[in-house]
């Protein structure tokens, strides 16, 4: 792709101010991190959880319904398994086993964050081979929803997080960058044939369309490996529905692209030591470009500069609104008329 960016890279207004940058009470388009995940051995991060007082728990089987965000994860684990060509998970000794550790909930909310903590699966396995390793040494970390403007996330939540994220030795495996958008069409199957037209070559292994999303699971990219549009409105009608969610956020869509490396890399120093190098640049260009190609733009990229200066340094979620809530409207203004930036995105 060609980044002809020369003053912008997100392709948005250069008055950020003309940016609706909240709607409904939410957040809104904005650029952010949703999911990080990292590979850790797994007595290491169990001890650390230990140190701060959290405990590890087994993660209960999905609901039935098909609307349990839980499920996502079996499913992932269920292809995985059936992808491994070497069978090793049929030994009973390594069978996959999924955990989770709660985290602490803003103030007055039933719904709290997770970590959740993945073993006995193929990728970790091969890390393990080639670490000379007991299969069973290394876990998959997930931080999940990270960007979800609907839902409150603590700022106790994230500085736990931080302390993860900051260990050299939890390897950089893969993040998801999510832009919310507005887009008064609808997303099926009769979108598919110009999804895949904008975003050829890419798209060359074909788009998949299933309910209200479209994506490509299958690229020749070197760091991206999925893409991902879908309608977040009704995801959020289904998946919260204690929640509401009002008719201004209808035309809610979303843009997910995944970003995944190789953890057993010698230039794999984490995910801080990714974010403040040259190919998480290099990332955003692209990431940009994707944008542009699926027509999503009119976004900020405020939010993600405010999650990476908090990740990087608690002191940012030091004032009375991020204590309440980190992802409310309110702190993330505040962030916005400091002067001072622990971490700035040099495009």
């Amino acid at each position: 792709m060609n980044n002809d960016y020369p003053f912008n890279v997100f392709n948005y207004p250069s008055h950020a101010s003309d940016i609706e940058s909240s709607k409904d009470g939410f957040i809104f388009n904005q650029i952010g991190i949703d999911n990080i995940e990292l590979i850790a051995k797994y007595e290491t991060f169990k001890k650390m959880a230990e140190k701060m007082g959290l405990e590890i728990e087994a993660m209960p089987k999905p609901k039935t319904e098909e609307t349990d965000p839980k499920k996502n994860i079996f499913k992932r684990i269920d292809y995985e398994m059936k992808q491994d060509s070497k069978t090793r998970f049929q030994l009973d000794k390594f069978v996959s086993i999924v955990e989770r550790l709660k985290l602490p909930k803003v103030k007055g909310m039933s719904k709290a964050l997770y970590i959740t903590i993945i073993r006995n699966i193929p990728i970790l396995f091969d890390v393990a081979t080639h670490h000379k390793k007991a299969k069973d040494t290394f876990c998959l970390i997930l931080f999940a929803g990270l960007h979800q403007p609907s839902k409150k996330i603590s700022s106790e939540a994230m500085e736990i997080i931080s302390k993860f994220i900051k260990r050299k030795a939890f390897k950089f495996y893969s993040l998801d960058i999510a832009i919310d958008t507005t887009d008064d069409k609808s997303i099926d199957y009769k979108r598919k044939g110009a999804f895949k037209d904008d975003l050829m070559p890419y798209s060359k292994h074909d788009v998949i369309s299933k309910g209200s999303s479209l994506y490509i699971n299958d690229l020749d990219h070197p760091s991206i490996s999925r893409i991902l549009y879908y309608d977040k409105y009704k995801k959020q009608l289904d998946l919260q529905k204690k929640e509401i969610i009002g008719n201004d956020l209808r035309a809610w869509k979303r843009l997910e692209i995944t970003l995944t490396y190789d953890v057993t890399q010698s230039y794999n120093k984490g995910f801080i030591h990714y974010i403040e190098g040259l190919n998480f640049i290099d990332d955003l260009y692209e990431v940009a470009d994707f944008a542009k190609l699926t027509g999503v733009q009119g976004y900020s990229n405020d939010y993600l500069t405010y999650q990476l200066n908090s990740l990087i340094d608690n002191r940012f979620m030091n004032n009375y609104e991020s204590k309440k809530q980190f992802n409310s409207v309110e702190s993330l203004e505040r962030f916005k008329q400091s002067d001072f930036r622990r971490y700035t995105i040099p495009m």
